[in-house]
């Protein structure tokens, strides 16, 4: 009974080794791929992550580009009327700059009187970026100022400590209303006509001196030597029957014409021609050998009427 038992320990021993050394003479097995991995619910599937060279790296450090972006003015035609002001605004945009300077230059002249404008912007601390910032200026324009062309001068520091410049311009007009205007010619005068000395003797010489005038209508410009040309107004023109002429200016560059009358006689002799200075004036010499009336006389033409003066002289012999 105990051999039998010992035999079958021994069997089931050998059987044990036999299962454990089994695998070492198994065929081979080819191994299984692992499937791959697809979405499905539940599951969220992230694709590799690949650097973007076409987004900024804000980690580098940013490297300031300083500019005048812009310079807007705003009107352009400044219309200023009699008892009003009108008002004109320049708003600058910049880039990566620490001061602005916004100026205005009148026309004819250097830097204008309406002064200039300060305007400072600190980068902040930790930015790491482009810096934009604006700023506006604006200037009051009234009757007493000069018309014409000015410009706004603009000047930046850029964060590299370089300045930076560039300009706009505007204008500035006045703004005249007045009555209609007649269609008739303009009139004329002669004003501060004389004939001197008087009396003469005889064979001296006598100076006519006189100024050719035009009447000045409402809305006519005229203006001294030193700022503008002087002009006549338009296509139509003033009427001395209305009273829409509000002054006297001058008319330079016609011809006047000098005639002579002898006393006890009525017909006029022609005697020269004079033209008639920038400022209107003329002056003549003639010569005095009897007594009677000297006179000067404007013609006129298409636009303006013709006028005359007057001056008697008397010629003494001694």
């Amino acid at each position: 009974m105990v051999k039998r038992a010992a035999t079958t320990l021994v069997a089931v021993a050998m059987g044990a080794t036999a299962l454990a050394t089994a695998p070492a003479y198994a065929d081979t097995v080819a191994p299984t791929s692992t499937p791959t991995p697809s979405p499905s619910a539940g599951h969220t599937f992230h694709k590799p992550h690949k650097p973007d060279s076409h987004k900024p790296d804000f980690h580098k450090p940013y490297k300031p580009d300083p500019r005048i972006l812009s310079v807007d003015v705003s009107p352009n035609v400044v219309l200023v009327s009699k008892g009003r002001s009108a008002q004109v605004t320049a708003r600058v945009t910049t880039k990566d700059v620490q001061s602005v300077d916004i100026d205005l230059w009148g026309p004819g002249v250097g830097h204008g009187g309406h002064g200039g404008n300060h305007w400072f912007g600190k980068q902040k601390s930790g930015h790491n970026g482009p810096k934009l910032d604006h700023t506006s200026r604006s200037w009051s324009f009234d009757w007493n100022d000069r018309a014409g062309t000015y410009k706004v001068h603009v000047v930046a520091v850029g964060l590299d400590g370089k300045k930076y410049t560039t300009d706009r311009s505007f204008t500035v007009k006045r703004k005249v209303s007045h009555a209609p205007r007649p269609t008739g010619p303009k009139a004329t005068r002669i004003a501060g006509f004389d004939a001197k000395p008087e009396p003469v003797r005889k064979g001296r010489s006598l100076t006519l001196k006189g100024t050719l005038q035009v009447a000045q209508c409402w809305g006519d410009w005229y203006y001294g030597w030193n700022d503008f040309t002087g002009r006549r107004g338009g296509a139509r023109f003033c009427s001395d029957s209305h009273n829409y002429w509000n002054s006297w200016h001058w008319l330079g560059s016609q011809k006047v014409k000098v005639y002579f009358q002898p006393s006890g006689s009525h017909k006029w002799q022609y005697v020269n021609t004079v033209k008639t200075a920038g400022d209107g004036d003329f002056a003549t010499k003639v010569k005095a050998l009897r007594s009677g009336t000297w006179a000067v006389r404007f013609d006129g033409n298409r636009g303006l009427k013709g006028s005359q003066a007057t001056d008697y002289v008397k010629v003494v012999r001694h």
